[in-house]
């Protein structure tokens, strides 16, 4: 009986120790299990959020290249002169020689420009700035004629009854904005023309007065093609961190390729596609291996764990730290961009009853020759060089910003008087006329600077930056490298600035 009892005693220890030790098992086994799946969730939020927001600053920063083309097009668009020299049908030699390839070709990279009536009687074209057969120019309005035809739509919707004419209606001012507005007649796209992805404009050439003579009623459109160039796709990469972004088509699958739609175009079969920074796979390389040792110690896995999510909600921060900045700042100078400059005026105008402001628009002159002549990086040099001297001179009275090219524009808050912000300006001039060493020489340039302040120039941005240019194209119609305020300037350089501004 002993013996049976105690081989009885020895049977259930044996049992309570499987129990004990499979208990054990489960919990650690439930515990690796737990911390698999919450690391795999938040590695695969952790993706989704990163792949998301690179999506919206590609389609942000395709949206600014294209809304750039439209504002370059709009300069042979929007004028009397390409106006007036289709009167007779369309453009001539001379016209196409100045103004298409010594212009637009040149200077923009439109490789094709082509003028077509909406019913496609009428068509000239121009490709990398000479002109080219009828046949050519008509094959390549095929692959846009849906463009073209909401083209002629808006024209035609924009039109109303004027003086026995039509006048085309103009596009609403948006104070907050220090890009001049558009007639809402162009359409836009993103196309694959010549195997290369291309941003088209097309828009009725109209004059600047938007008045259409009764005769004149038929449009001519102008369709421009900007194509996407290696450089400007490096240049994109490296100012949103992002790699091996290009343009595939809609339907491809391959695994690690985050895409999306650029340019709103419904016809157009290609996506933007990149390499993004997941950390997803660097997550997963460190941590993986480390799973084993936690199941089998305890306290070293909820270490563990902590100090990884730290590490990756750290990363997580950086990363939305660094798109927040390189979404409001220029990625050349360190500067404000212009959304981040928008910003700072906007907080500007919503404290303007207590504190006033003044807006300095400044414009580097003889830059171009610097890039024709030493090349574009000479001209980044230039530029930095000059953000550095701008930026040590403002210091922390304003905000200095680069709102693209070599064009820049300081905020100034607070009261100063018309003698004290002539004196900075005109410091501000003499600092680009400070010569530049780069690569063993010395570049000299100069600059103009115009001065408007609020509310004494206008009660809303536009009408403060429109006083700001008007002063500074006096100050370039005055001999350059200098700094002129708004209130010595005439009512014909404030009209010729508004009109600019509104284009």
């Amino acid at each position: 009986m002993t013996s049976k009892a105690e081989e009885s005693r020895a049977t259930r220890r044996r049992g309570v120790g499987l129990v004990i030790r499979t208990a054990a098992v489960m919990i650690v086994l439930l515990f690796g299990a737990a911390n698999y799946l919450v690391l795999d969730y938040a590695i695969e939020r952790a993706d989704s959020f990163v792949a998301e927001t690179e999506r919206t600053l590609v389609r942000n920063e395709f949206g600014h290249q294209i809304d750039q083309v439209v504002q370059y097009q709009s300069q042979l668009s929007f004028w009397d002169k390409s106006f007036n020299e289709l009167a007779d049908g369309m453009p001539g030699d001379a016209f196409v020689r100045d103004q298409l390839r010594d212009w637009m070709w040149s200077d923009f990279g439109f490789s094709w420009m082509i003028f077509a009536s909406p019913d496609g009687e009428k068509v000239l074209g121009v490709y990398r700035g000479e002109k080219v057969s009828e046949s050519k120019a008509r094959e390549k309005l095929h692959w846009v004629s849906d463009l073209t035809h909401k083209a002629e739509r808006k024209y035609r919707e924009a039109l109303s009854p004027d003086r026995g004419g039509w006048q085309v209606a103009r596009a609403k001012e948006d104070p907050d904005l220090l890009t001049p507005a558009l007639p809402e007649i162009h359409v836009t796209g993103m196309r694959l023309i010549d195997r290369v992805m291309s941003i088209v404009v097309v828009q009725a050439v109209v004059p600047k007065s938007l008045y259409i003579p009764a005769h004149r009623l038929e449009p001519t459109l102008l369709i421009t093609v900007k194509p996407v160039s290696k450089k400007m796709l490096a240049n994109t990469e490296r100012r949103l961190g992002v790699h091996d972004l290009g343009f595939t088509p809609i339907v491809t699958q391959e695994p690690g390729l985050v895409m999306t739609p650029v340019g709103a175009d419904a016809y157009n079969p290609m996506v933007a596609s990149w390499r993004p920074n997941m950390p997803g796979s660097f997550v997963w390389r460190s941590a993986l291996p480390q799973i084993a040792m936690f199941v089998l110690v305890f306290a070293g896995v909820m270490l563990f764990v902590t100090l990884r999510f730290s590490a990756l909600i750290k990363a997580l921060q950086r990363s939305e730290a660094k798109n927040a900045f390189l979404a409001r700042h220029d990625t050349l100078t360190g500067l404000k961009n212009r959304s981040g400059f928008d910003e700072e005026v906007r907080r500007a105008i919503r404290r303007g009853e207590t504190k006033p402001f003044a807006i300095l628009a400044l414009d580097l002159d003889k830059f171009k020759a610097v890039n024709d002549r030493h090349g574009h990086a000479a001209g980044d040099a230039v530029l930095q060089a000059v953000a550095r001297r701008f930026s040590d001179r403002i210091g922390k009275q304003g905000c200095v910003a680069r709102l693209g090219g070599d064009e820049f524009s300081v905020l100034l808050t607070g009261e100063r008087s018309h003698e004290a912000l002539l004196e900075l300006a005109g410091s501000l001039v003499r600092d680009t006329q400070v010569p530049i060493a780069y690569d063993g020489q010395l570049l000299v340039i100069g600059g103009s600077a115009g001065i408007a302040q609020f509310p004494q120039h206008g009660g809303s941005v536009h009408d403060v930056m429109v006083m700001a240019d008007a002063a500074l194209y006096a100050a370039k119609n005055a001999g350059r490298n200098r700094a002129v305020h708004a209130d010595h300037v005439g009512q014909e350089m404030i009209i010729e600035a508004g009109e600019a501004r509104a284009a």
